[in-house]
């Protein structure tokens, strides 16, 4: 060890002990900066209203009615513009369902504008409350690579219901 000690002068343990701690700041900052770049989550909101509806076909599975529907719809807020979806309902003899389906959004967030696909999985209580829970799956133009996520809530039978949820834009390539 004496060699070493001549070649940097001092004690050799202290010294490496000092570097790798320096090492280990600009590391943690270098982590943290990067970090802060990628978590750009944006808060959303808005509402969410049914322009048009029809019901592509309805049929019986035991005692559920199951219906595919085509959905029109148009979004405010923080998504704004209009959607075409295809959601399968089964209608419970309660009067509750659960809902799963696909919403094509043509919208403008951030001034950017392009088209987002959702998927959505849900509820509906038997007191007529909606519940989904949304993830997108797919973008295109000046929305492609966002991720978004939304919660819909409200009564079936108001002219609108409420989204929250928050979105970010990444690479189109993620």
């Amino acid at each position: 060890m004496r060699p070493a000690q001549r070649l940097f002068g001092g004690n050799l343990l202290l010294k490496l002990g000092r570097a790798a701690a320096i090492i280990a700041v600009v590391a943690a900052g270098a982590t943290t900066l990067s970090s802060a770049a990628a978590s750009s989550k944006m808060e959303a909101a808005g509402t969410l209203a049914v322009t048009d509806r029809a019901v592509l076909m309805s049929y019986r599975d035991g005692k559920n009615v199951v219906q595919e529907r085509l959905v029109h719809r148009v979004l405010t807020g923080t998504f704004s513009g209009s959607e075409v979806a295809v959601v399968h309902y089964v209608i419970h003899p309660d009067g509750s369902a659960t809902i799963t389906g696909a919403d094509t959004c043509t919208c403008t967030i951030q001034g950017r504008t392009g088209t987002v696909t959702f998927r959505d999985r849900g509820t509906v209580s038997s007191a007529g409350i909606i519940d989904v829970y949304r993830k997108s799956i797919d973008s295109t133009g000046g929305l492609a690579g966002i991720q978004a996520t939304m919660v819909i809530t409200g009564p079936v039978a108001a002219p609108a219901q409420t989204y929250t949820g928050s979105y970010e834009f990444g690479d189109a390539d993620d």
